[in-house]
């Protein structure tokens, strides 16, 4: 299997990004009533940077990765096409986003799961841990803010 995390830049790479968002993260299931903004300007802001997960040449996930600066990043809007759940698909996500996270000078990571996604996190070595809790509002309300440092 042939894994790339490609940076978000070209009009097929915003496509893929909002079809598999649109697929795993605003589902009327998820968040009923709740409208998923293409424009959202924090995917064009400079110091965050979408990523879609290319699995033999299709798009498989979905991340962004914001850069709070002082050494912390925020993994945002994380999602694998539901056909390929539970397949390690995820897991090869987190890792490249780390391995960007670290290219970027970052020391910690940061993210919002959702409650479902918990185990799945703390499996992956990420600890709950209340980072800010003015995140935890809208879509984000229930929430569960988790850390992980990087190694070095």
């Amino acid at each position: 299997m042939d894994y790339e995390l490609r940076r978000v830049e070209t009009p097929d790479d915003w496509r893929a990004m909002h079809d598999i968002r649109r697929r795993t993260l605003f589902t009327e299931e998820r968040h009923p009533g709740v409208v998923y903004d293409e424009n959202h300007p924090f995917d064009r802001d400079p110091s965050h940077q979408p990523f879609v997960l290319w699995l033999d040449g299709q798009p498989i996930g979905v991340a962004r990765l914001d850069d709070r600066g002082e050494g912390d990043g925020v993994v945002r809007l994380v999602g694998i096409l539901p056909e390929l759940q539970g397949q390690g698909h995820g897991r090869v996500l987190g890792g490249l986003i780390e391995v960007e996270g670290r290219r970027r000078g970052m020391r910690r990571l940061m993210l919002n799961a959702d409650p479902s996604a918990v185990g799945f996190y703390e499996r992956m070595g990420w600890q709950t841990a209340n980072w800010d809790p003015s995140e935890l509002a809208g879509i984000a309300s229930a929430c569960v803010q988790m850390v992980k440092p990087l190694d070095r």
